[in-house]
């Protein structure tokens, strides 16, 4: 009774946020949307990565994994209110050409979510290393597009080749830190040395992904900012010369300097209690990153919250829970 009381005041917040100020409303769930999408469809792709992989961590987060990958379908329809409101969050559509006319993003956006969704449900009944491999593939291209789509063109003219890589990285990241995270609340409190080990193994991989992400992020930044064309630092000047730099310096500490400095020790990654923690910490900074990536395109002189965001992630995180805490129970 409690989580469905929590979904329906969720649910109602946001409509009341769409009845009051349907434009605020509608960025500010384009930002919890876009973080419930990362948390299902990472899980997907670190479920294929550890069917190609293979090894015994793997056990101790496919549960939470396969939860948020159950819940991906769910999540496409939720997409719905975006896809209603995309000329009021991507006004550069009427002056864009072909490719970002609104009659093709309606229908990149659909194909987009309908493979997503076949493919967690083709995932879930017959999981194989062949789909494995091809759904990674799937899963990078599909990724790329979809970012370019709902994030680069929230700002019209700026364009990086590696932007997609950031974005599908950062997907798997705060979905396989959510499983950590989750399989230690959730999870046996066996403290044995198998146990330990299989710890130190996703903190390994925990270590991977904020490298990975990191090295990616900031070689974007490097090769953009050294040429130094008006055109693509456009995308970073309002981010870095506004007090969103202080957001900024908030994710290059929690998203990647506090992980890495805790992951290199041997003892820590063999703690799950501290691991959790961190994992946590990182869905948290997560969050903050696509907020980053999207807002500054609506607020432009500086950082700034407001009451629609709270209204959106109430919504959006209660029903994406709702759906990850059933879809546990039912194995």
């Amino acid at each position: 009774m409690r989580r469905r009381g929590a979904v329906a005041l969720g649910v109602l917040a946001c409509a009341a946020g769409f009845a009051i100020d349907a434009p605020a409303m509608l960025r500010s769930y384009l930002w919890a949307w876009l973080f419930a999408l990362a948390l299902s469809l990472g899980a997907l792709a670190n479920l294929m990565v550890l069917a190609l992989t293979g090894g015994a961590w793997g056990e101790t987060v496919r549960p939470a994994l396969a939860a948020a990958a159950r819940a991906l379908p769910a999540v496409a329809l939720l997409f719905a209110p975006v896809l209603l409101g995309a000329q009021l969050l991507f006004p550069g559509h009427d002056d864009a050409g072909w490719w970002q006319r609104q009659p093709l993003f309606t229908l990149r956006a659909l194909a987009y979510l309908a493979l997503w969704s076949w493919l967690a449900g083709a995932w879930r009944r017959a999981p194989c290393a062949g789909l494995a491999a091809a759904g990674l593939v799937i899963y990078a291209f599909s990724v790329s597009l979809a970012a370019f789509d709902w994030i680069v063109a929230l700002e019209p003219g700026w364009y990086s080749s590696g932007f997609g890589l950031v974005v599908g990285v950062g997907q798997m990241l705060v979905a396989f830190a959510f499983a950590v995270a989750a399989a230690y609340a959730f999870g046996s409190a066996a403290c044995d040395e198998a146990a330990r080990g299989r710890w130190h193994d996703l903190g390994n991989l925990l270590l991977t992904y904020v490298l990975t992400w990191a090295y990616l992020a900031y070689t974007q930044f490097l090769v953009i900012w050294s040429e130094n064309l008006p055109r693509e630092i456009a995308w970073y000047l309002p981010r870095l010369q506004t007090s969103w730099v202080w957001l900024g310096g908030a994710l290059v500490a929690l998203h990647f300097a506090l992980p890495l400095a805790i992951l290199l020790s041997r003892v820590a990654k063999r703690s799950p209690a501290l691991l959790a923690a961190l994992a946590a910490t990182l869905v948290v900074a997560h969050l903050a990153d696509v907020y980053w990536l999207v807002m500054p395109a609506f607020r432009r002189d500086g950082f700034a919250l407001a009451w629609s965001d709270a209204a959106a992630l109430a919504g959006v995180g209660a029903v994406w829970a709702a759906l990850w805490n059933r879809a546990r129970r039912d194995g």
